[in-house]
């Protein structure tokens, strides 16, 4: 090997040498430090950066377009059983928590009610506002009830709207956080949630009167356990076989 062939397989070394330390000091600024910030940021911080990167959101709406479908199967197994009469009261109040806990969550309905493919009784506000209105205990009742296809989309699309809701949900749930913390929580929540079912269902009825009465919040946290248990896989046969009792 002459002497030029060794000068210059020293200098393509140490230009690599150079490269290789460059591109190191690269990817620990680019990855080492956002890293090191990110641990010292609160938990809900990071959650809001993380859902804020690309990555998240197309996963995210990957995940809002699948649905949850109901069990052909399962419906033999209700073949002995019967609608309660509650249902279009206790379907009108499930979508009453998941409008207390989401701002502007009926454009967010009649979006993922498209999404998952339901009819065109979701296809406007005064559609699904007259589905809604089955319910006895509002101020604009329509003396109507509401067919199994009604009931199964309905199920669908509190299943699908509480899994996004979920964290949310478990949040209010949850024992392990201070009862502080909890405490103003549940404040926030039972204050919207009184004041939607003040403005939208009859206060002379006796029914409603004692649910706004209530200070133990028995029945709102019933409500949650149910959307709670209507999330993930199965999620909407639960909810669906909640609404039913044996004839």
């Amino acid at each position: 090997m002459d002497f030029l062939t060794i000068k210059y397989t020293k200098i393509f070394l140490l230009l690599l040498y150079s490269f290789d330390f460059s591109f190191c000091q690269f990817l620990k600024c680019v990855f080492t430090k956002p890293t090191i910030k990110l641990a010292k940021l609160q938990s809900h911080v990071i959650i809001y950066i993380m859902n804020k990167s690309n990555f998240v959101s197309k996963q995210d709406q990957l995940e809002n377009k699948r649905p949850n479908y109901l069990s052909k199967s399962f419906d033999k197994a209700l073949v002995n059983c019967v609608i309660a009469n509650d249902t279009p009261r206790k379907l009108d109040f499930l979508i009453l928590v998941i409008e207390t806990l989401q701002i502007n969550a009926t454009d967010s309905l009649l979006s993922r009610a498209k999404d998952i493919g339901l009819s065109n009784d979701f296809s406007s506000r005064v559609q699904l506002w007259k589905i809604r209105c089955s319910n006895p205990l509002r101020n604009t009742y329509t003396f109507t009830s509401l067919s199994s296809e009604q009931i199964d989309s309905l199920v669908l699309l509190i299943s699908s709207m509480a899994e996004n809701l979920y964290p949310l949900i478990r949040q209010l749930l949850s024992s392990k956080e201070s009862k502080t913390l909890n405490g103003e929580r549940w404040y926030l929540f039972t204050k919207r949630l009184k004041s939607l079912i003040r403005e939208r269902m009859n206060i002379q009825r006796s029914y409603v009167a004692t649910i706004l009465k209530e200070n133990d919040n028995k029945f709102f946290r019933e409500l949650l356990v149910t959307l709670s248990l209507s999330c993930g896989e199965g999620g909407a046969n639960r909810l669906k076989a909640s609404l039913y009792h044996q004839s």
